[in-house]
């Protein structure tokens, strides 16, 4: 299960990495219609290699000779359907991304996306047909920005053994870089999420891809964490005045809650007097089972006693039930970037969203909406009442440095933003 939650937290905290923006799309489905179709809007959006399959069974024997970066795949289709041939991809380990296309009722389509979760793949979207040219412009937007294959990567190879690890460690090479939060009401930046990369002296900034599962096999993530704290309330201290009332957010996994760990965060000074400034949240993900842990419970409380705010991180997506919000002293969720993205094409996406966000409400706790990469989602989000915005649309992960800068430019392009809602609401 820890394995899972890695995954869940690498497709959060993965950097933007440049790389050819030619790709390889496979379509399969047994129409050549709609594979004609696609491969025309697919063609409009770029010179990108399209291949053809009619069937999972000749997807995957094309699969053992060419590279997909994307597979659009349909479901229902003779011999091996796409049910199948996700189940066959999930076992061959495929890095690439997948895109579900077909006709099927929505519950149908939210069933086979919850598949591929499980299956461990790196699912874009959902794509009802016919199908739209902006919507698989976004997928492929999406799938840039967020789902880069180690495969198109320059081949970096990187020592992770437990020795090298503890030195790099020692030597500070591991650094946080911040992924600003925004109030939707206000524009301001009210929040950093911390984020890890690895400062190689040699091969320099490596995304958490080469090293997170090391550093959780080795035993080192709670020194990771402490390490990253540190640098961080350090970070805040010296940020400029229109960040003074800023908050910090950090991840915490599993390993992380022991007694031992929570005794240091309790017993560092700077942190606690930020704390009691409730301007440190906490981020435990759902996609793990410590919540029915009576330790993790004792912990968690300990922690919102002295002044910690705590997040439900990846909401919607794990193990998390209406009577554990009600029995944990959590008072944030941070909803999955899953639901945000496929909220105004998909009728149950969106139901999800809007129920989650009226959950949080009569629980008082705070609605941090995750994925938001365009106008669009920002307004639907803002006017089902969530309160802050993470994601590409305000923000990429930067260095500390470049924060004033980046809000001077945020904060006019917020600007614009109202303006163009007042416009959208007056129509």
């Amino acid at each position: 299960m820890r394995h899972r939650w890695l995954k869940y937290r690498l497709l959060k905290i993965w950097s933007v990495i440049m790389f050819d923006s030619s790709m390889h799309i496979l379509i399969v489905d047994d129409h050549a219609f709609v594979r004609r179709a696609l491969t025309s809007m697919i063609n409009q959006l770029g010179d990108h290699q399209v291949t053809h399959a009619n069937d999972g069974d000749e997807a995957l024997k094309l699969i053992n000779t060419l590279t997909p970066d994307i597979i659009i795949c349909d479901l229902a289709m003779p011999n091996m359907d796409g049910l199948a041939l996700l189940r066959q991809l999930s076992a061959q380990k495929f890095a690439g991304s997948v895109i579900l296309s077909s006709a099927s009722d929505a519950s149908l389509l939210r069933a086979a996306a919850n598949l591929v979760n499980a299956f461990g793949l790196n699912l874009l979207g959902i794509m009802p047909k016919p199908s739209s040219h902006s919507q698989l412009s976004h997928f492929f937007n999406a799938h840039q920005n967020r789902f880069i294959q180690p495969t198109k990567q320059s081949t970096i190879k990187v020592d992770t053994q437990k020795d090298v690890l503890q030195q790099a460690l020692a030597q500070g090479q591991f650094i946080a870089v911040y992924q600003p939060q925004v109030d939707f009401k206000s524009g301001d930046c009210i929040g950093l999420e911390a984020l890890c990369r690895w400062q190689h002296p040699e091969l320099g900034l490596l995304s958490p891809y080469f090293f997170i599962d090391q550093i959780e096999d080795a035993g080192l993530m709670p020194a990771l964490t402490l390490s990253i704290i540190e640098q961080s309330v350090t970070m805040l201290e010296q940020l400029p005045a229109e960040f003074s009332n800023t908050k910090l957010s950090i991840n915490l996994t599993p390993s992380c809650l022991s007694n031992e760990t929570v005794s240091h965060i309790l017993a560092d000074q700077p942190l606690m007097a930020l704390a009691q400034r409730k301007r440190i949240s906490l981020e435990v993900t759902e996609q793990t089972e410590l919540l029915s842990d009576s330790l993790s419970l004792e912990l968690l409380s300990r922690l919102r006693m002295n002044g910690f705010n705590l997040s439900v991180d990846d909401f919607g997506t794990g193990y998390s039930s209406l009577q554990q919000l009600s029995q944990y002293p959590f008072n944030e969720i941070k909803l999955d970037r899953s639901f945000v993205t496929d909220a105004l094409n998909d009728p149950q996406s969106g139901a999800i969203v809007e129920m989650a966000i009226q959950l949080a409400k009569k629980l008082h706790m705070k609605v941090v909406v995750e994925g938001v990469e365009t106008f669009a989602q920002w307004q639907h989000m803002q006017l089902l009442g969530a309160d802050t915005c993470q994601g590409f649309y305000c923000a990429k992960p930067m260095h500390s440095t470049q924060l004033a800068t980046w809000n001077a430019r945020w904060q006019s392009q917020y600007q614009a933003i109202k303006v163009n809602a007042d416009e959208a609401l007056r129509a």
